[in-house]
């Protein structure tokens, strides 16, 4: 991932927070980003993980990504183990895998006996375990952390710290923020400052501690896996040119281990020993490397033989037992778009935001739709009613979840992404329940022209009106869309223009939606069913401009 001329602004026009930042980020790099409170360490990590788009230069190469905030929201209406899996099916797992990787990571952070517990119901601790779990059950290739510690008891920072080794182990690259200046202490391979709007790299000061020597053979002619952590110093063993010795810190013991027994082909490791910490000599190279280290080989490339691990005396057991799975695809799949349209409505669903529409258009509809009367004058004010109903549901939709939430969804599909599926399960919604209420018309109504004088076929009658309440929850939901974020973000603002919108587009000369209606109400005085196939073709067209303008503006104003 790759980083050239980047910068970002408050808002459209405001002042620079960041500017002229250049940032390259291979894989099996484990960074740390400092810097004094404010001066836009979280602003880096949110570009970093596309949630918030660059207003000047440009991001390459960023591969699927996972990220999680400092403070992770409880007001989600979901249990831990059922926003796991509606996470790991956004980042394109299958349900059952999900769940299975739910629970596991769950138990790995000693939150197990509250797979079943409502997040509304969970410590902050707790929940900030469920934050982390979500991230690392999709073993990103970009992980990205800010603060993710925070909260957590010694136990589950542990198991943190041995996460982002087994990542880092993997091939990924990790970005982290952390007040501790000990957190991760040695581990980091580069070390950057956060300085006057821009980045500083920082040498990495020398590391004194213990030390951890590993013997291990590979199979002859084998070379070390490359990007080992650590950067550990390798001597070879003359008489067996298969043996090799390496030395490093005992904080990157644990996923220098990981990563010997998890190469394809892999390393068994024969011996485990701890070496007193050495004595400090000045280093005079500015990359930071040891002298003495070996250059890392250039890996031969053949057919990776099928092996276990052989288990360690000493070695961390789960770096032991955890192979790596098989990368999967960046960017949002297609079942994925599914899984997060999901997501959304059921996350309406379970709020119970989707009473009060509910409420109004049944309202709506008992006061002015009565049994027996004429078929077509009531289809037209049903369809009418859908209007407000979807610009509401559709508001509910992109507003309904909590800016942390959002920001992780964001970074699993990209912000654009993620609001065209708060459209599509806001529409979805407003088609259902229209449906149903065409549904009913069609039931009580009577199938007569206004004056009674004229038969009105049933067939396309119904069709009309099925299409005219499809025209005017497009047209509803692009009015909702236009009176939401990322145009409108504050609510009272937000809530008027919602209103004003659909009055608008039910009265306005040139609306879809009006059209449709006004089909229906003068098809009702001879008897004759007009299908609104042309109001139709506006409403999509104007649905779809309106999804792909907000969608991109979602990417530009998080």
């Amino acid at each position: 991932m790759i980083l050239r001329g980047v910068g970002r602004r408050y808002g459209l026009r405001g002042p620079w927070v960041l500017r002229g930042l250049d940032l390259d980020l291979p894989t099996h790099t484990l960074v740390r980003i400092e810097g004094a409170n404010g001066v836009g360490k979280s602003t880096l990590l949110r570009m970093l993980a596309g949630i918030d788009a660059p207003t000047e230069g440009h991001v390459t190469g960023r591969p699927r990504t996972a990220y999680v905030p400092e403070r992770f929201p409880v007001a989600l209406p979901f249990t831990a183990v059922g926003y796991l899996v509606h996470m790991g099916r956004v980042h394109g797992l299958p349900a059952a895998e999900a769940a299975d990787r739910a629970q596991e990571w769950l138990a790995r952070f000693g939150a197990a006996g509250y797979a079943r517990t409502p997040l509304a119901e969970l410590s902050k601790g707790t929940s900030q375990k469920v934050a982390v779990a979500q991230a690392l059950l999709a073993e990103p290739g970009l992980l990205v952390l800010d603060e993710a510690w925070t909260g957590l008891d010694t136990a589950a920072r542990d198991a943190l710290d041995r996460a982002v080794a087994e990542r880092v182990a993997d091939g990924a690259t990790v970005v982290f923020v952390d007040h501790d200046p000990r957190r991760l202490a040695g581990s980091p391979s580069r070390t950057h400052r956060l300085e006057g709007r821009t980045l500083h790299a920082v040498a990495p000061a020398a590391d004194h501690g213990p030390r951890v020597r590993i013997e291990a053979t590979g199979p002859a002619s084998a070379a070390l896996p490359p990007g080992l952590p650590g950067t550990p110093t390798v001597e070879r063993n003359t008489p067996d040119p298969a043996a090799v010795r390496l030395t490093t810190t005992a904080a990157h013991s644990d996923a220098l281990l990981h990563a010997l027994v998890t190469a394809r082909p892999p390393w068994h490791v024969t011996g485990l020993s701890q070496l007193p910490a050495p004595v400090p000599v000045p280093c005079s190279r500015h990359d930071g490397t040891a002298v003495g280290v070996e250059p890392r080989p250039t890996p031969t490339t053949g057919p990776a033989e099928a092996a276990t691990p052989e288990a360690t005396p000493g070695a961390d057991p789960e770096a032991a037992v955890v192979a790596p799975r098989p990368a999967r695809p960046s960017g949002p799949q297609p079942r994925a778009t599914a899984a997060l349209t999901r997501y959304r409505t059921a996350l309406l669903a379970r709020s119970q935001r989707w009473l009060a529409p509910l409420l109004l258009y049944a309202a709506v509809l008992g006061v002015g739709v009565r049994a027996g009367q004429p078929l077509l004058d009531s289809l037209g004010y049903a369809a009418a009613a859908v209007v407000p109903l979807a610009a509401w549901l559709v508001r509910l939709c992109v507003t309904q979840e909590p800016p942390a939430a959002r920001n992780v969804v964001a970074a699993a599909v990209g912000p654009s992404s993620g609001h065209r599926a708060s459209l599509l399960a806001g529409l979805g919604c407003a088609l259902a329940l229209g449906g149903a209420g065409t549904g009913i018309v069609l039931l009580i109504s009577e199938p007569v022209s206004t004056d009674r004088t004229a038969a009105v076929p049933l067939l396309p009658a119904a069709l009309a009106g099925l299409l005219a309440t499809l025209c005017c929850a497009l047209t509803g939901a692009a009015a909702g869309a236009l009176c939401a974020r990322p145009v409108l973000h504050r609510h009272g603002w937000s809530l008027a223009a919602t209103v004003a919108g659909a009055l608008l587009v039910l009265v306005t000369d040139g609306s879809p939606a009006k059209a449709a209606v006004t089909d229906l109400v003068s098809g009702s005085l001879t008897g004759r069913v007009r299908i609104p196939l042309l109001p139709l073709a506006g409403a999509a067209v104007v649905a779809v401009a309106v999804g792909v303008l907000t969608s991109r503006l979602a990417a530009l104003r998080e």
